[in-house]
């Protein structure tokens, strides 16, 4: 009986399948962006962030560490992979594994809780389940470039379930990567584990309560180890520009600014582009989430986006939107118990999720399943004629396209690193490149700093005057 129960705990075979087709579909999409190099420089960055995790974590295009920029210890778990195989498609892989997982994931967490609640129900389980294999901010998050927040959903999710099964022992190793995985992860999670554990104790769940508090603890002491012991060694923290308004410098000030400044908080945060934000995260869910409490736990997420300055930030697409999506996915599936046509509402979530994601889809396939030049034989070539062991800076496309097998290439921008060589076309089809980086290689060929070495069609590899030219390029 025992087992006949625990098979049952799972996902059915044909959510399963389909979950393992969409992780097909996600993976050949991958590699399809990685052999037209139209992948951007972020997927390259962590490429180099990852293969130097046991070292500082240098890339390219920070130019320094990557803890001055994010604390992600946990990419460590990633470097036997990526060292292995040296391949950015493996870590866009990893990436559409990490959204496709989500799906199973939910569905166990609905069997958990009906099963918990007296109220099974296996079908509608699996049906929850599998509105987040379309659910449109999340196939965006598996579809785009990696970041490490694209690891967020299916661990929140691990920890949440471990929670309803009171898997103690998974919930400890989903905390620690959490804890791990960024520092506003860390603050995230700070907060609803301390919320968890409050409402856990009046009801006399000790253990959750123990659970929720202690994840807390844990994600406090990591962001306190980044802020008082990582950041005063490797500089000032960077993304803390996104949290400057003319009213308050900084994320605290911020947070205290609606009780000091409330008109000026509400002018500069109450936009139209925050509303429509909000509705698609919570339309194509038909809004079910809203019928739960547990749509709360999305706040800490929802805020760190929202209050953010630049629109990048909350423009649907992004992966800062991993950030409330296991817990606005929650609420989804909490919410759909209190219906009284469960089943009916999945499928209208489902075909709404399904209308957006092709009419007014986040995965923008039309810019990026296509080549990122319209010669990359030309490019390849001219990359070609770089020393395997020299640093060469190059368009973003191209940096993250030679990222894995060239551990000093990095990105172009208007004040070119000092790289060994340059690799560049002329007719490369981005107007801030032809306006602002274009111009300043031109000076730096002219004035002898750099000369050209091979060319290709319209690409030009420069190598700095000190530089040999390798026989064979010509």
């Amino acid at each position: 009986m025992r087992g006949a129960n625990a098979r049952a705990r799972m996902p059915s075979r044909r959510l399963l399948l389909w979950s393992l087709a969409s992780f097909a579909i996600l993976a050949l999409l991958a590699a399809v962006r990685v052999a037209d190099w139209s992948y951007g420089a972020d997927t390259g960055t962590f490429v180099q962030v990852i293969l130097g995790a046991l070292g500082p974590m240098y890339d390219g295009v920070e130019h320094t560490t990557h803890y001055r920029f994010h604390w992600s210890p946990t990419l460590i778990v990633l470097w036997p992979l990526l060292a292995a195989t040296h391949s950015v498609w493996v870590l866009q892989a990893v990436l559409a594994l990490a959204t496709v997982a989500c799906t199973p994931l939910l569905a166990a967490i609905a069997r958990a809780t009906s099963s918990r609640t007296g109220t099974p129900s296996d079908a509608l389980a699996d049906r929850i389940g599998a509105v987040a294999l379309i659910y449109p901010p999340l196939v965006a998050v598996g579809f785009g470039e990696f970041r490490e927040l694209g690891l967020l959903a299916p661990l929140a999710l691990g920890w949440w379930l471990a929670m309803e099964r009171r898997a103690w022992g998974w919930l400890a190793a989903c905390a620690v990567l959490l804890a791990g995985l960024r520092e506003d992860v860390c603050l995230e999670l700070a907060v609803l584990g301390i919320a968890l554990g409050i409402i856990a104790l009046p009801r006399g769940d000790r253990a959750r309560a123990a659970a929720a508090f202690a994840t807390a603890a844990l994600a406090i002491v990591s962001a306190a180890i980044y802020i008082l012991v990582v950041l005063p060694r490797v500089g000032p923290w960077p993304p803390s520009h996104f949290y400057e308004y003319p009213f308050a410098h900084g994320p605290l000030e911020l947070l205290t600014a609606p009780f000091v400044q409330p008109l000026a908080f509400a002018a500069a945060i109450l936009t139209v582009g925050r509303l429509t934000y909000l509705i698609e995260a919570f339309v194509p869910l038909a809004l079910v989430p809203l019928r739960s409490p547990l749509v709360w736990l999305s706040v800490p997420g929802f805020a760190i986006v929202l209050l953010a300055n630049s629109a990048l930030v909350w423009r649907m697409g992004e992966h800062y939107a991993a950030l409330w999506i296991p817990w606005l996915l929650i609420a989804f599936g909490a919410g759909i118990a209190t219906l009284r046509r469960p089943q009916r509402w999945t499928t209208i979530a489902f075909v709404l999720s399904a209308v957006v994601l092709v009419a007014f889809s986040p995965l923008h396939p039309q810019h990026y399943l296509k080549p990122s030049y319209h010669a990359l034989a030309d490019a390849r070539a001219a990359l070609a004629c770089v020393p395997a062991g020299a640093t060469v800076a190059t368009h973003d496309e191209w940096y993250t396209a030679v990222s894995a097998e060239r551990g000093g290439a990095m990105v172009l921008g208007e004040n070119p690193p000092d790289a060994q060589w340059l690799v560049v076309a002329e007719d490369y089809p981005n107007s801030d490149f032809a306006r602002r980086v274009l111009p300043r290689v031109h000076a730096l060929a002219a004035n002898g700093t750099y000369r050209a070495v091979c060319r290709r069609g319209a690409v030009t590899a420069y190598a700095r005057s000190s530089q040999t030219a390798p026989s064979s390029a010509r």
